[in-house]
Order: structure tokens, then C-alpha cells, then sequence
């Protein structure tokens, strides 16, 4: 990927490898020049296709070098502004781009003839094995430049070229398409197109959103595969070439020209241009005449979707102003959003891209939970409401029943036989499985995305590619399992979070809360604690030449050690006041010091227990799951979207910088995202601990295990259960309370027996437990 540098020519730029530029350049013609009212200012040709000047990371426009002009603000609904840096008024002559890439004639040689050369060498390589190819084709710059370079490659007979019409294009793009069949007439063009019209999607997913990005699977992918299964045959493997570029975005720089079963395991992905600049992509379409979308015209810079969750205010501004008509109906959904969860339409949360952080169902007039689960001492039991399908239908994924006595059925699973229960009952479908405890954790995740399949699938086939073998169909809306060819590796569960696309965008988490924003935006530092625990309670009172933290540091500190239990909190009135005295469990854990990571895992109950934000990250973030900003954000029903993101940021940081991210693993970091992989292999006290927790806070000391593990599901439970806190699979969580009877019997009593699940803690307070950490 080659800089560029800017000569004395008008308009031309040389590309280089020591170019102290990198950015992101594009061309700017007349059109978006005339949009912003430029001709009161500046003189231009209006009767070229030629570019007029340059635009540096999209706003800046430059003229041989020198910026001149830069655009501000702009969304949906408010049109950007030009702010003009300097007041001469300019002539602009149209750029020779013949020159353009005469200047860059060696380089541009060598790039073309190395993406030909690996075309052609895919092509030879996965041919012998069987596979079909297809140019993937959006009508965008790249797919344009790499369609130029495949015709170089290939014979036209060698491949097709596969348009996905998401049915939320531009008419210009739609344009593209037809204008492309035209310039390269020997080519087999083909359309892909979602069998659900754009509405309907929207009406059944809601609007599309930075982590709920089902709309790419479903209107894009989907149909894409679809249709190279129809032309290539079902059982037929596809390469893909694509115009993917690392410049793009961080994520795709991290990718490799070709990539095996990334996106289906039917499929070869193959970036012939992945190391091209937005430079390099531009000399060679202006100059082969390939830049045929006049989007680009316009200002925008990068052609996909009319509303899009990734875009910029600055693309939605452009589209919205230059086809307004074009996304009246989606901007009209947006609005209806706003208008049911804020009781009025919110235009600025809309341009402020407020919908594009939606991380589950909340703020949806459609959103709901469908599906509540139970644990008892031999069963799994789903309660299904409003379901879209039929829980026999679907469940063939898992196992097939081999017997039916009218009462109980048994279902024939690759992990044994299992007793089945169906009823209908209020409209409702309720299942019950058994035995509980012969349920591995991977059973377990895919009855319940059986569960959220049978409550919240649309047909909107995201799940059927990913079967390998036909198995998996949808039917006139319908799930429909091919019992005789299901191998069950339950691909169509575990490719998406809840095993359902709608499931995931529809599901609400949280309820009203307080203000979770305590920490003024700072974690739970390991290096603050440690400070702490140097210092002890005059921490907080040091004359300022011994301070070492800040001034909001230090408050963010006090409210952390005292959630945590190590400070006393006095409640006055309706407010909770933290007291410079610690206690008994305090004086204990400044003992254990700030490396020993049962010292945080005690912290961390009480966290769970005390903090908004912990509390909230313990009960709707599951094991195994990946979240980031967004979602712990999602799970905050407090109204001040201000106050969420500190208090999200501040638990993120807790993970990062702190004992309860890596060691105990509830947020293990992966770049932007997270990973709660929960606690592998939890300290025994630190469970006992939790589980005296319980019973101090419901006021018990006997309780069953299934009251426990279901303790989350119920809105009026005062306790959480130490596999919530913790993030510990079910099953493992009953082996390692079993184990807690063998290594302290004298504190706690169990009786998993037939349907008894009894646990009874003895007379001692969970301060006394901290004691057996030490024996």
C-alpha cells in the first residue's frame, strides 16, 4: 500500500512507499462542489466528468497540496457547511487523469499485474478441487476495479459476477449495475436479492445497529449464498473474490488474502486488492474509465446502504439531501423508534447515531423477551410465548424422538437418550428435558437456541447456509429439519449470539435503575487499590504533597473499595454516605494484600451485589459471550445516556487494569471487544463466600439449588447466585458445590437427591468464611 505525495502538476499526486501521507484520499467533482454552493466562490468547469480537486480524509479538499476548504457538521437532517480557508477566489481546471496515471505508470502496472497474477492463481489452485467462482459485486469503486482486473484474469465463462441487491441501494448503484452489464458485456452477471422486502425486515429485526448488524447476513450474504448454491450446485464450494481493503477499517487490516470458511464454510474469500490505497483504487478507475456509480459525484465516499449503522454524519448527510425520496421510509422508522421509547421523535438522538448503539430490543416497540428458563433438580423447562415456530420442528437440530407414549417422549441425541415433556398450555409452548444433570454445557446452549428459534425465527433463512448439508431449510416462513441428513453439529445455533439473528436484536435486558455513574469514568485500578491498601483509610485525606491519584480518582476509589465491602456506608435519609472506617471484612482483605486473586474475587461479590453496573454485567452478560461498550451500555435502563457510558467505561477499565478481567476472566480483552470466559477454575472459599452472600441477603440459610441457579430470572430475587457472579457453567457449578461439602463440612450441607436439592448453610456470617481462606 503506496502513500502518495503531491507534485506541481495540477491535481497530481505521485505515489510512494516513503510518503509521509497515508490518508484516505478521494476526487471531488463539480456536482459536490455545486451541492455546497462553492460557485459563489470559487470558478470550475460544470461540463466535465473530470475531478476539479482532491478531498483528504473525506471533509478536507485540497488543491495541488494545500488545503482550501473544509466541510463541518451534517446529518440526516442538517446539511453540512463549507468553512473556506482562503479568500482567493479560486479557479479550478478538471485534473488530467490520463496524466495521474502516467506519473504512476510503473507502480500501477506492477499492482495490476499482481492482483491478475493471484486471481489467476486461486483460480488454478481451487479449480481441481471442485470450486465454482464469483466476483462479488456492489457497485462500488472497489468491486468496479476488482470486476476491471477479474476480466484481465479470467474468461468470462471462468466465473460470475454476483450483484447483492440488499433492497436498501441507491438508484444510482442500481444504476451501476445495469451500466457494468453494458461495459463488460461478455460477463454472466447474476442479481442476489432477499426474499423479505426492506420494511418487513426492519418491521421484524428493528433498524439495523453497530453490533446488531443482521442485515448484512440477511439482505446480503444470504441471498449472495443462496444464489451460488442454485448455480454452482448445493454441495459445490464457492471462491469469492471480493474488494475488500485493509485500509478500510482496523478490523479488515487484520485480514489475509484468502480466507477459508470465514464467512461459511461453504466459501473461500480471495482479496485480490486487500493491499490497494483509496489512491491506487482511483488513479486506475479514472483512468480505465471504470468509476461508473455517480454517487461518488456527490461527495460520498463509500456506496452501500441508504441508512446504514456504520456510516458517518457526513454519508448521511449526502444521501439524505441528494435522495431524499430514497430514505424517507427508513429515516420515517427511525423516527417511529425515537417516538415510542422517548414519547416524542428525537431527530437529533437520530443524527447523533443514537440508534446505531442499540445493543438488544429496549428502545423497540417490538422488543421482548419470549423465552423464560428453569432449573430444577432433574429438568430444564422452557416457557415459549408468542412463538413464531413450532418446538417440534425445530427440534431435530438436537435429537430425534425415538418414542412416544403420549405423556413423555424420548429424544435421541448424540450424547445419549433423554426424556422430552411438550405442552401448550395459554398460549404458551412448555418443555421440559431431563435428566438435567447428563446435559453437557453444549446440549444446554443448543436447546436454548432451539428455544429462541421456536419464540423469535422470521424465516429469514440467515441459519440455512450455514448447514453443510442441506438439512437445514425454511418453508414458506417455516423451519423444516431433514431429520435424515442433520449430523447435528449445530452450526445453525452457534453462529450467531442466542442462535437467532431476530432473537439477538429483539432481546431487552435490564430494568429501571439508579444512576449507575459513581466512578467518574475510572475502574477499579489494581494500582489504585494498591495505593489504598498502602495507605489505608487516610488514603483519602493526605495532604496533597503525598497525593498520588486525583482529585476524581480518589472519590471514584472510595466508592469502589466501599461497594466492594472493605468501607462502611451509613445510610441517611435516602442517600448513602461512605465512611472513612473499614470493616471486619476490610481489616481481613487488606491482610490478603493486592495480588491474591481471591482477595478480588470477594471484592467482586460484593460488587455484584452493590454496584449498578457490576450487578447489571453479572446477570445479562453470559458465559461465553463476547460484548463491548455498547452492550454493557445496552444493559443500563437508566434514562441519562451520558451517565451509562461512564459507568460502562469504568467497568471496562476495571477489567483491563485489575485482577477481575484476566484472572478471574469475567472481561478478558480482545482489541475493541471483550470476552467474559468466567472463572475456570474458582477458589473454593471465594464460592462458599458468595453463597453465605446469598443467604445474608435473602435472609435464609437453606434454599434449593435450583432456586440458586434460577435466582437470575426471578425480578424479586434479593440474591445472585455464585454462578452468575462468577460466570460458571450450571453443571459445573453443582459439581463444585458438591465439592464444597467434602471440603467443609462443617459450613455447608447439600442433598441432591431424586428432587430434592437442598442446600443448608451452618450458623456463621460470610466475614467468618474469609478465615478458611487461611487454613
Amino acid at each position: 500500500m503506496y502513500g502518495y505525495e503531491w507534485t506541481e502538476e495540477n491535481g497530481i499526486f505521485r505515489l510512494t512507499i516513503n510518503a509521509k501521507i497515508q490518508k484516505e484520499i478521494r476526487p471531488v467533482f463539480h456536482e459536490e462542489l455545486d451541492f455546497f454552493g462553492m460557485d459563489q466562490y470559487w470558478d470550475y468547469p460544470k461540463d466535465t466528468t473530470a475531478p476539479l480537486l482532491w478531498a483528504e480524509g473525506v471533509r478536507r479538499y485540497v488543491l495541488n497540496g494545500v488545503c482550501v476548504a473544509e466541510a463541518q457538521g451534517g446529518g440526516f437532517y442538517t446539511k453540512p457547511t463549507i468553512k473556506r480557508l482562503t479568500e482567493e477566489r479560486l479557479k479550478l481546471v478538471p485534473i488530467d487523469t490520463d496524466r495521474l496515471y502516467e506519473v504512476n505508470r510503473q507502480i500501477m502496472l506492477s499492482l495490476e499485474q499482481k492482483a491478475v497474477q493471484f486471481i489467476q492463481t486461486q483460480y488454478e489452485h481451487y479449480l481441481p478441487l471442485g470450486f465454482s467462482f464469483v466476483c462479488a459485486f456492489s457497485g462500488g469503486k472497489d468491486s468496479l476495479v476488482l470486476l476491471d482486473l477479474m476480466t484481465k484474469a479470467l474468461a468470462p465463462k471462468d466465473y460470475y459476477v454476483v450483484f447483492s441487491n440488499t433492497g436498501m441501494e441507491l438508484s444510482d448503484t442500481l444504476k451501476t449495475f445495469v451500466d457494468a452489464q453494458k461495459h463488460w458485456p461478455g460477463v454472466r452477471f447474476k442479481e442476489a436479492k432477499c426474499h423479505m422486502d426492506m420494511e418487513e425486515s426492519w418491521n421484524e429485526f428493528g433498524p439495523p445497529a453497530s453490533k446488531l448488524r443482521w442485515c448484512c447476513s440477511v439482505r446480503k450474504s444470504v441471498p449472495t449464498l443462496m444464489l451460488l448454491s442454485e448455480l454452482t450446485g448445493k454441495d459445490t464450494k464457492a471462491v469469492v473474490f471480493d474488494g475488500v481493503r485493509a485500509e478500510e477499517s482496523l478490523r479488515r487490516s487484520k485480514y489475509t488474502e484468502v480466507g477459508e470458511g470465514v464467512k461459511n464454510i461453504q466459501q473461500v474469500n480471495c482479496h485480490a486488492i486487500l493491499k490497494w490505497s483509496s489512491a491506487e483504487i482511483f488513479v486506475y478507475a479514472l483512468k480505465k474509465n471504470v468509476l461508473l456509480n455517480n454517487a461518488y459525484r456527490h461527495g460520498i465516499y463509500r456506496v452501500g446502504c441508504k441508512v446504514c449503522p456504520m456510516s458517518a454524519k457526513w454519508q448521511d448527510s449526502l444521501i439524505s439531501f441528494n435522495y431524499p425520496d430514497e430514505v424517507k421510509s427508513q429515516l420515517r422508522m427511525l423516527e417511529d423508534m425515537t417516538l415510542f421509547a422517548k414519547g416524542k421523535i428525537d431527530k437529533k438522538y437520530i443524527e447523533d447515531g443514537g440508534w446505531q448503539a442499540r445493543a438488544g430490543g429496549k428502545i423497540l416497540k417490538q422488543g421482548e423477551n419470549r423465552v423464560s428458563e428453569e432449573i430444577t433438580a432433574t429438568s430444564i423447562v422452557f416457557r415459549i410465548k408468542n412463538a413464531r415456530q413450532n418446538w417440534n420442528s425445530v427440534l431435530p437440530i438436537w435429537g430425534i424422538p425415538v418414542d412416544d407414549d403420549g405423556k413423555r417422549i424420548t429424544v435421541k441425541t448424540k450424547h445419549g437418550n433423554f426424556e422430552m415433556n411438550y405442552r401448550e398450555e395459554n398460549g404458551q409452548q412448555i418443555v421440559s428435558i431431563s435428566p438435567f444433570f447428563q446435559l453437557d454445557r453444549f446440549d444446554i446452549s443448543t436447546l436454548r437456541s432451539i428455544a429462541n428459534k421456536t419464540a423469535y425465527c422470521v424465516g429469514c433463512k440467515a441459519c440455512t447456509p450455514q448447514c453443510p448439508t442441506g438439512a437445514y431449510q425454511i418453508i414458506d416462513g417455516k423451519i423444516v429439519i431433514r431429520a435424515n441428513r442433520c449430523v447435528h453439529c449445530y452450526n445453525c445455533c452457534t453462529y450467531t449470539d442466542k442462535g437467532c439473528m431476530v432473537a439477538k436484536s429483539l432481546f431487552v435486558r435490564g430494568e429501571n435503575m439508579e444512576n449507575p455513574d459513581k466512578y467518574r469514568n475510572f475502574g477499579f485500578r489494581q494500582s489504585f487499590y494498591s495505593h489504598f491498601v498502602d495507605t489505608g483509610v487516610d488514603c483519602f485525606d493526605l495532604p496533597d504533597q503525598d497525593k498520588v491519584l486525583g482529585k476524581d480518582q480518589y472519590k471514584a476509589l472510595k466508592q469502589w473499595v466501599a461497594e466492594s465491602g472493605i468501607l462502611k456506608i451509613e445510610t441517611k435519609g435516602s442517600k448513602k454516605v461512605v465512611l472513612p472506617e473499614l470493616t471486619v471484612l476490610g481489616n481481613k482483605l487488606i491482610n490478603i494484600g493486592v495480588y491474591n486473586p481471591f482477595g478480588w474475587a470477594v471484592m467482586w461479590a460484593n460488587l455484584a451485589y452493590n454496584s449498578i453496573v457490576v450487578n447489571a454485567f453479572c446477570l445479562n452478560i453470559g458465559v461465553g459471550e463476547t460484548f463491548n461498550k455498547d452492550d454493557i451500555v445496552g444493559i443500563l435502563k437508566y434514562d441519562n445516556a451520558t451517565a451509562c457510558d461512564h459507568a460502562a467505561n469504568s467497568l471496562l477499565s476495571t477489567f483491563r487494569d485489575s485482577p477481575i478481567g484476566s484472572s478471574l476472566m469475567q472481561g478478558i480483552q480482545l482489541d475493541k471487544d471483550y470476552y467474559r470466559a468466567g472463572w475456570e477454575y474458582p477458589h473454593a472459599v471465594a464460592l462458599l463466600y458468595a453463597l453465605y452472600l446469598y443467604a445474608e441477603h435473602t435472609g435464609r440459610k437453606s434454599f434449593t439449588f435450583s432456586e440458586l441457579v434460577n435466582a437470575h430470572s426471578n425480578p424479586d430475587a434479593k440474591g445472585i447466585s455464585p454462578a452468575d457472579i462468577y460466570g460458571i457453567d450450571v453443571k459445573k457449578f453443582r459439581e463444585d458445590v458438591q465439592g464444597l461439602v467434602i471440603s467443609f463440612p462443617k459450613h455447608i450441607r447439600v442433598s441432591f437427591v431424586a428432587n430434592l436439592d437442598n442446600i443448608i448453610l451452618e450458623d456463621y456470617s460470610s466475614d467468618d468464611i474469609i478465615d478458611l481462606a487461611e487454613e
